[in-house]
């Protein structure tokens, strides 16, 4: 018998425990239950009953759990481990990743054989997507707009996701309205600032702007990892397009965008490189989006007839990759539109 066996198989059978882990993780926040437990220590039978989960169940899963060493579990209750406390403001990418695109992992195989794209929960994505930004993307569109000749009046948020990021962006002035554009957006309505619109961008902005339409300097418009989707669902020739629309539509427009370097080992030997970048990379491969360079991005602003007044990246104190770029556009001067 080969003594060496079983550390081997323990070392292997990693990545599943991993597997397994991560899905246990997003659960324990889609369920209800991380935040019943976050506010102490809860009873578990009566904790299952407020959430209408199957007792035997919960006990199992707050078990397995408890193994992993999130939860600590005596005599029929459950406590949060000082592990499992530090997990709440990393939730939203568990909800972009494994609720997001776990069923795009699945499908790996078969996009590899040609089979089209793999598909993925829209709207898990947009939520994960919007509290991930809190952290990083949002407070780049702030340093963005920091750069502006003036504060706007109105801010279009194209591809706006569950509308909490565009909410987060015009809270900070009680003067500024939003108009948020989504597919998956809150149901059409105007509260507190806000309105929703349920559409893609493309057709928002062909039905919205007109052809000689002079742009409006006190609006912003906003696409955050949007352009990605439309190049590959629509081609080159539509992000152009809607650059081009959108700075017809206001005096400036705010793009956040991913800089695609899944070859460059400077990136890729990074923690954040392996931990979250290097998925990242590959689910784009996988679905109907596509990443592109900072070089390309530039190229096509500039195809585009648009101007980058400012360049900037995410705070190096949450990404320090230098992967998260953002671009402040305007019109270039005697630019065909």
């Amino acid at each position: 018998m080969d003594e060496g066996f079983e550390l081997r198989l323990i070392e292997a059978l990693q990545p599943v425990r991993g597997f397994a882990l991560a899905q246990g993780i997003y659960h324990l926040f889609s369920s209800g239950l991380y935040e019943r437990i976050a506010e102490g220590p809860q009873e578990i039978p009566a904790l299952t009953e407020s959430l209408e989960l199957d007792a035997s169940r919960t006990s199992g899963f707050l078990q397995y759990l408890a193994n992993e060493n999130y939860v600590t579990l005596s005599g029929g209750t459950v406590a949060l481990t000082e592990q499992g406390r530090a997990l709440g403001p990393y939730r939203p990418w568990y909800e972009l990743l494994i609720g997001g695109y776990a069923e795009t992992f699945q499908q790996i195989t078969d996009v590899l054989r040609g089979k089209g794209y793999a598909s993925r929960d829209g709207r898990l994505v947009g939520i994960g997507s919007c509290g991930m930004s809190a952290f990083d993307a949002l407070p780049l569109v702030r340093e963005l707009m920091s750069d502006l000749p003036a504060a706007p009046a109105s801010v279009v948020d194209l591809g706006c996701g569950d509308g909490t990021f565009l909410a987060g962006l015009v809270g900070d002035s009680a003067t500024v309205t939003g108009i948020g554009v989504d597919p998956f957006a809150p149901e059409e309505q105007t509260a507190g600032g806000l309105r929703f619109v349920r559409s893609g961008a493309t057709d928002y902005v062909r039905d919205t702007v007109a052809p000689d339409a002079e742009p409006d300097s006190s609006r912003l418009c906003l696409a955050a990892f949007l352009l990605q989707e439309i190049l590959e669902q629509e081609g080159r020739g539509a992000v152009v397009e809607l650059v081009r629309s959108a700075l017809r539509h206001s005096g400036h427009l705010a793009i956040v965008e991913v800089d695609h370097r899944p070859a460059d080992p400077q990136v890729m030997r990074h923690g954040l490189g392996l931990a979250y970048y290097n998925p990242y990379f590959l689910l784009h491969v996988l679905t109907e989006q596509k990443l592109e360079t900072d070089r390309f991005w530039h190229e096509l602003f500039q195809e585009a007839g648009a101007s980058v007044v400012s360049r900037r990246v995410a705070d190096p104190s949450v990404d320090s990759t230098g992967l998260e770029i953002g671009y402040l556009l305007t019109r270039q001067e005697g630019a065909a539109q």
